[in-house]
């Protein structure tokens, strides 16, 4: 029985399979790629290029980019009087992929691998786990998605000659997040040995700031504020979306939409207008200059001492924008490598690490870390005494060498004290109310005087 990877992604979604040893994406409709976009029309559910094809008629039920809501980083949608949790939408899109590829294939989809940002705390990754449960899938791993795109980068792509390791910076930019990753590369072995990121920075920040663009043009021009009117703002995104992909190619693009809304006479209002590719570079600069202080991070905290970058690769369909390529060649000292297409490379991947957890001869040796500190609350010297304690005594750090353990020696709190409540958070802020709790247990102790170590 096949194993499949699955890129659960932002945007577009992808799913692919080891063909004769050789990682391919699975055509969903023809194309490597599926939109990740579902439609809650009243007589049916629509996932992929059907729900973005309703997008415009009735925007009001379309859902996109719900990865960026995972693990309650926003509420749920509601459609018709039903809440929808971004669980049960994501899973709607895994299922549309299992479908699809059991339909290409006449094969059974159920043992997957299913990558997640790098940079997505345990909550995330748990609503992703749920999502696949939901979509009916058996899920071997979540695989951070730098990591997955390496397992095939070398492979695909250019390779180099090299008697000892090689350092490569995996650079991920997708529609909804930034992820990336310093990796170790020495024969079969990859170990990570930094990660950094931003789960809220990807290519839909970049057609958010042109859609303000178009309405604000609109607003100038003709007097009519679109943002209020949801079938206007679905439109201008879309042609955000577009514009963003032409200037990709080409140095500027007519912007042109008839009947975008009406103004106050009730005549119809069109948009008409001329962008080129410097003045989108200067809207983004800001955010893509974000992105390459947090790379500088994770190459300082991979602790390289001596050894160099040796190559860049990129990954995430944001990285066809000219100007990502340009900053990184000229913060790093290290070439830039494209050649596996960054819209299915993290798929690829996953396709092998499952291929290897279901025993196929696959030689690769994953050595992956920890992307967000693991602590508990304890009481603190800043803690005042009568309120509850805020401080976060991390146990394990980020960066750590995954899988790992660590112990760490507290103290009882007051005289014969008879239980603990563990409570653990994730993050790197001193205080546990700036990060994030991911759980909670009690302990049982033998009473013992105060400042016994437990």
């Amino acid at each position: 029985m096949s194993t499949w990877g699955i890129d659960l992604g932002t945007t577009n979604s992808c799913i692919s399979r080891i063909v004769d040893g050789v990682p391919v994406p699975v055509p969903i409709d023809g194309e490597p790629i599926m939109p990740s976009i579902v439609t809650y029309a009243p007589e049916r559910i629509w996932v992929g290029r059907e729900a973005r094809n309703l997008e415009l008629s009735m925007p009001e039920r379309c859902v996109r980019s719900v990865k960026r809501r995972m693990g309650g980083r926003g509420p749920d949608y509601e459609i018709d009087g039903r809440r929808l949790p971004p669980e049960q939408i994501s899973a709607e899109i895994l299922r549309a992929l299992k479908q699809a590829a059991e339909r290409e294939t006449g094969e059974e989809v159920y043992d997957v691998v299913i990558t997640v940002p790098a940079y997505f705390d345990e909550a995330q990754r748990q609503s992703t786990l749920r999502a696949g449960e939901l979509a009916g899938l058996h899920v071997l791993r979540l695989l951070n998605e730098p990591t997955s795109a390496s397992l095939v980068y070398d492979q695909v792509g250019a390779t180099r000659e090299a008697d000892g390791p090689e350092i490569v910076l995996i650079y991920d930019l997708g529609g909804g997040t930034f992820d990336v990753s310093v990796l170790e590369v020495f024969g079969e072995v990859r170990e990570v040995r930094a990660t950094a990121g931003n789960t809220e920075l990807g290519g839909d920040d970049f057609d958010e700031l042109l859609y303000r663009r178009f309405a604000d043009h609109l607003k100038h021009e003709r007097g009519v504020d679109v943002t209020a009117d949801v079938r206007a703002r679905a439109l201008l995104r879309r042609l955000a979306e577009q514009t963003k992909i032409g200037l990709s190619s080409t140095l500027d693009q007519r912007v042109s939409s008839e009947f975008v809304a009406v103004d106050a006479s009730g005549a119809p209002v069109h948009l008409q207008l001329s962008l080129t590719r410097r003045e989108f570079e200067a809207l983004i600069e800001p955010l893509l200059r974000s992105t390459i202080d947090l790379s500088r991070r994770a190459r300082d905290e991979a602790r390289l001492q001596g050894q160099s970058l040796s190559r860049i690769c990129l990954v995430g369909g944001s990285t066809r924008i000219p100007l990502v390529r340009s900053m990184l060649a000229e913060a790093f000292d290290a070439d830039v490598h494209e050649e596996i297409d960054p819209d299915f490379a993290v798929a690829l991947g996953a396709s092998v690490q499952a291929a290897m957890l279901a025993g196929q001869p696959i030689e690769r040796v994953l050595v992956d870390v920890a992307a967000h500190s693991l602590g508990v609350r304890v009481l603190g010297l800043d803690d005042v005494p009568w309120e509850q304690p805020d401080t976060f005594a991390p146990i394990l750090r980020r960066n750590t060498v995954l899988p790992s353990s660590r112990s760490q020696e507290f103290y009882t709190a007051v005289e014969d004290q008879k239980a603990m409540t563990v409570e653990v958070f994730q993050g790197e802020a001193a205080r546990c109310s700036e990060n994030r709790r991911i759980g909670t247990f009690t302990m049982d102790l033998d009473p013992h005087p105060l400042h016994s170590p437990v």
